[in-house]
């Protein structure tokens, strides 16, 4: 029973929110800026799992101790890879491929097809010609 108590007790503390209420809205703010590591694809601020309680902790402690909301989020980044910000840096050329790789492909597709065509085309009117 005591047991039981205890481990309730410590589930509970584990978020309890900044008495400061700017530093718990910029807490809830990098909340849902980081990437739960142990879920997929779900923000630490609605997490359950026990890997999501440590790192808002964390979040609190950092931010009551007066890191700013980079210093918070380098700090994770180096302990858990970009993987853990919902916004990831990137570099200019990784975005740069990102958006035009697509239409670029797109233009090399067309302009394939329509030299393709084109040659058939011609084909065709050469054999045409010799038919004659």
């Amino acid at each position: 029973m005591k047991a039981l108590f205890l481990s309730l007790v410590i589930a509970l503390a584990a978020d309890v929110p900044l008495d400061n209420a700017d530093e718990e809205a910029r807490a809830q703010a990098l909340m849902r800026e980081l990437r739960c590591v142990a879920c997929e694809n779900e923000p630490v601020s609605q997490s359950a799992a026990p890997i999501a309680e440590d790192m808002r902790t964390r979040i609190r402690e950092m931010v009551g101790e007066g890191s700013t909301d980079q210093e918070v989020r380098d700090w994770f980044e180096s302990r858990y890879g970009e993987f853990v910000l919902f916004r990831p840096k990137g570099n200019s050329l990784s975005g740069a491929l990102l958006w035009v790789g697509p239409f670029a492909l797109l233009a090399i597709g067309g302009l394939i097809g329509f030299l393709t065509a084109r040659r058939k085309r011609t084909v065709a009117r050469d054999i045409e010609a010799e038919d004659v």
